[in-house]
């Protein structure tokens, strides 16, 4: 195919042409006659090159917001003769971008090696590829592509935060809610001894007597029964975020399973019209933030459609704008006894927030990322539960 520069070539040639016919002088023909035996030459030339290349390409298909995607390429020419200088070019979510690289002749055998980096920027589903290779006449006017490797996707995750787990929802175990379900041990395994309290643990395994007479917060070992799910929510409702807002929101989401699964605490993902995130299994944390790189609002802007199903032991809600009447919807998720956890990422929800102080509230501000605020909310309710539970003790 021609080049930018081929076509300039051949327009010129076309008006030497003309313009030797109207003005007749025969100068302006030669011309005209010499630029279109370039061209012609210059299709002889590419046509002519002999190209042959076995091209592979490895890369991680998962990839996170902020950290470095790399792609290497390897191409090994494989024919008898080495090849010509070429210009290979990988392309980039649907060639909106494109990686091109200055390939040297190579004689037959011989593995060129390569590599780019790719943006990770913004989450999402990308395509790379397909990879082409291209000759060029010496005159860079006539251009010959050659396919040498399909497409591939790549998804990119949303940021995920190093943060503790949340606290532990209370009310009915799923053992007493349905007798039929068979309990499994919980890491912390059988009674076995009293140990100090670490951050993220259960408060109702505080052991009071040794903590009164050690002076320190002990928490017991002991035998657990198999804990309802946690549940995680995810506001998409179109009229709830802005932008940024969302792609927090996202964050804090994928953050808060991610914390949830490294403490081996079962948790289900649901998004604001009630669709769950995810397959269950091995690959549960992997599926859910397959879907979170690519969610986006959608639905409607009531969260109606959850009051329906088992009631959580514990809710962390990321949402965006909240009215009182969406605190009281969330609040219908949580089974007598549990806790509701509001991550909110836009100003406005504070009005609302502020009609319910039982709840545990972590407000992100324009100054504050996601990890300090919550790290921050979480102990402090901690801090202040465990005040409360040793004012109202007294030993005996």
């Amino acid at each position: 195919m021609l080049t930018a520069r081929g076509w300039s070539l051949l327009g010129a040639s076309v008006g030497l042409y003309v313009g030797s016919r109207i003005l007749g002088l025969v100068q302006l023909a030669v011309l005209a006659a010499g630029a279109g035996l370039l061209l012609a030459g210059a299709w002889w030339w590419a046509r002519s090159r002999s190209v042959e290349l076995v091209a592979t390409r490895h890369l991680a298909e998962r990839l996170q917001v902020g950290v470095e995607g790399r792609v290497d390429l390897e191409i090994t020419a494989s024919g008898t003769r080495p090849t010509p200088t070429l210009t290979v070019a990988d392309a980039f979510d649907r060639g909106r971008r494109l990686a091109r690289l200055l390939l040297p002749p190579l004689p037959p055998g011989e593995v060129a090696r390569a590599a780019y980096r790719i943006p990770t920027e913004r989450r999402g589903r990308y395509e790379i590829g397909p990879l082409r290779a291209s000759v060029s006449d010496p005159f860079g006017v006539v251009r010959r592509s050659l396919p040498l490797l399909g497409s591939e996707e790549v998804l990119v995750y949303p940021r995920i935060h190093d943060v503790v787990a949340p606290p532990h929802g209370g009310g009915e175990d799923v053992d007493r809610d349905a007798r039929q379900v068979r309990g499994r041990p919980d890491p912390a395994g059988e009674f076995l001894t009293l140990r100090e309290y670490a951050p993220g643990d259960d408060l109702r395994h505080v052991h009071w007597r040794s903590t009164a007479r050690l002076d320190e917060v002990m928490v017991r070992q002991g035998e657990l029964r198999r804990r309802a799910p946690a549940q995680v929510l995810l506001d998409t409702r179109p009229g709830a975020h802005d932008r940024a807002s969302f792609e927090v929101a996202v964050e804090a989401c994928a953050s808060i399973v991610t914390a949830l699964e490294r403490d081996r605490r079962p948790v289900h993902v649901v998004t604001a019209g009630g669709q769950l995130l995810g397959h269950a299994g091995q690959r549960h944390l992997a599926s859910v933030l397959d879907e979170l790189a690519v969610v986006e609002t959608r639905g409607t802007d009531h969260f109606a459609a959850l009051r329906s199903g088992r009631r959580a032991p514990l809710l962390v809600a990321v949402a965006g704008r909240l009215r009182v009447d969406d605190v009281a919807a969330l609040s219908a998720i949580v089974r007598r006894g549990g806790l509701l956890v509001v991550v909110a990422t836009r100003a406005e929800s504070s009005l609302a927030l502020r009609a319910r102080p039982d709840l545990l509230v972590v407000p992100i501000t324009q100054h504050e990322s996601f990890a300090d605020a919550w790290t921050e909310a979480v102990l402090r309710w901690q801090r202040n539960v465990l005040r409360s539970r040793l004012a109202g003790f007294s030993p005996r």
